[in-house]
């Protein structure tokens, strides 16, 4: 099993970043997915979520904008053709600067991320999307007011 941090990244009119994901192996079948990823050995979760949020965004984040853990998940899913076992930590982190650089993916992301939006809460309320995970929209407003949710297992295909 990974753990993975993810970023509930939330700009200043509120809107959430996510990234337009595929799998290559899997043309066709694409999700709106939380930036971050993998904690490389040594590494705290929040200089993960930093240096995974500048890969696949380019945005560059401070570390004294990422919030406490608020939410967990266990899941497993499909990816690359490989079955993939993870814990996913969630922070809600503020964004204020915008700027970005060109996200610089790892060999193994490209072809993976098609593009990000910053999603208004009313329109992500009301998407009839696929999220990774998939309980974004109403996660939102639970860790924007602060409350901790662990999310049981799930099995995301």
């Amino acid at each position: 099993m990974r753990l993975s941090s993810k970023g509930f990244l939330v700009d200043p009119d509120g809107r959430l970043l996510l990234l337009d994901s595929t799998d290559p192996a899997d043309p066709g079948t694409c999700w709106w997915e939380l930036p971050g990823g993998g904690v490389e050995d040594g590494e705290s979760e929040v200089d993960a979520l930093v240096r995974e949020v500048l890969e696949e965004t380019g945005l560059t984040v401070r570390p004294e904008a990422v919030g406490p853990l608020l939410w967990t998940q266990e899941s497993t899913f499909t990816w690359l053709g490989v079955r993939r076992h993870v814990r996913c930590h969630g922070r809600v982190v503020r964004v204020d600067d915008l700027a970005v650089a060109a996200p610089a993916l790892t060999p193994e992301e490209h072809g993976t991320i098609l593009g990000q939006r910053w999603w208004p809460p009313q329109e992500l309320a009301v998407a009839d999307e696929r999220f990774f995970p998939r309980h974004v929209p109403s996660l939102l407003p639970r860790l924007l007011a602060g409350d901790r949710v662990d999310e049981p297992f799930d099995t995301w295909s």
